[in-house]
This record gives C-alpha cells, structure tokens and sequence, in this order.
C-alpha cells in the first residue's frame, strides 16, 4: 500500500489542479471573444452567403419575386418586360391583308408606258443601293388620280424577294379610303434588308383601287446589294 506520506502529497496537489483547470476556462472564453476571431467567423459566414448568391435565382422570393438584394426581379416588377412578354411581343406579326385582297396583288397585263417609252407592267421603277450588312429605304407617294375617295389597299406581290418589307408603323393604312384628287397622298414605306446577301433583287408594290381597278398603280423596285 501507499504511504502516507505519498497520499498527503496526491491531496495537497488538487487546489493546484481546479486553479489550473478555471485559468485554462477563462483563457478560452476570452479566445472566444476576442474581435479577431469574431471577424474570422463573420467572414466566414459571409463567404457562404456570397457563393449562394452567384446564382441570381437562389435566393428569390417566390412571393414577391424580389430576390435579397431587390435588384433586376425587382426591376422586372415595376415595369420591365418579363422573358414570357418579350417571347409574345416578337411572335406578333404586324398588319396584313385579308387573303382575298392579297390574292389580288399581282401585276397588270404589259401596255404601252408614254414615260418609259415601251411596254411595261409597272408605272414607274425605283432604283436603291446599300451594303449587304446595311438596309435601304424608300418612300412612295401615291397621289390621289380621282375625284371622289376610293378605297384601296396595297402590298407586294408574292414573288418579291424576302428582304423587302413595309414598314407599316411609317406607313399609310394597308387598307383605307384614298383622298379625293388634291389632297394627301397615300404613303408607302419600303425597307430591304439583305442580312449579308450580295445581287439585285427586285420587288413589287401593287397599289389597287377597288372600285375603279384600270386606275391602280404598279411599282418596280431595285435594290443592289455589295
């Protein structure tokens, strides 16, 4: 067996051990919180929540479509369009004809033109250029010829090239009831586009009068493309 001597040793000692033992717990709590490891853990804290946020959409209310910073679904909510809106708008096609009136569009017969100086099927031809990344435009006036307002329509005819188109926002009425002789012309404006394609390509306006067809008007137009 022990001493006694051994056992008085091993009881004295326990007052140095517990004094030890409290100092070791109170250089930890002060570790604890100390500024610079509270930085280190709220800079790691931060780090996740930025790595959450490279995908826009992680953090998105789906209540109130806002995400946590309020940036661009907000900005879609008060007033932007949304990608299902800008999807709709560029499927609308923009004015046209009834079929029954663009089945009409077609040249007349050739006859003798007293301007040109020999048989032709249009009463006048333009001529445009542009470059082949680029588009040209022109506009066609169409003077009132009767004494009364006529109705009327116009358009090409369906064997003109596809870079040409009206632009019907700067446009008279595809359709629509023509001055009397003195007033305002009928407007046509048309725009070709060649997306990159280099020639000539030709198009044709048809401009019908309803009721007094043998005074409709036939347009040629040209462009070159380089």
């Amino acid at each position: 067996g022990r001493s006694e001597r051994e056992r008085r040793r091993e009881i004295s000692s326990l007052p140095m051990v517990a004094a030890w033992l409290t100092c070791l717990a109170a250089s930890g709590s002060a570790l604890l919180a100390s500024p610079l490891l509270r930085g280190a853990v709220v800079q790691t804290r931060h780090s996740r929540s930025v790595k959450m946020q490279s995908d826009p959409f992680a953090t998105r209310d789906a209540g109130t479509g806002f995400d946590d910073e309020g940036g661009m679904v907000r900005g879609i909510a008060e007033g932007g369009l949304t990608l299902e809106q800008v999807t709709a708008a560029a499927g609308q096609a923009g004015p046209s004809l009834p079929v029954e009136k663009a089945a009409k569009l077609v040249l007349k017969d050739p006859e003798w033109n007293l301007d040109k100086m020999e048989m032709s099927a249009t009463d006048k031809d333009f001529e445009i250029a542009c470059n082949s990344m680029d588009d040209a435009e022109i506009v066609i006036d169409v003077p009132p010829m009767m004494n009364t307002f006529e109705d009327y329509f116009f358009g090409l005819t369906a064997d003109s090239h596809s870079s040409f188109s009206i632009s019907t926002d700067e446009s008279s009425p595809l359709e629509g009831r023509m001055q009397r002789r003195g007033g305002e012309p009928t407007v046509v404006k048309i725009k070709c586009e060649p997306n990159g394609a280099s020639g000539t390509f030709d198009a044709h306006l048809c401009f019908i009068l309803e009721n007094e067809p043998g005074f409709s008007k036939f347009y040629k137009i040209s462009c070159t493309s380089s």
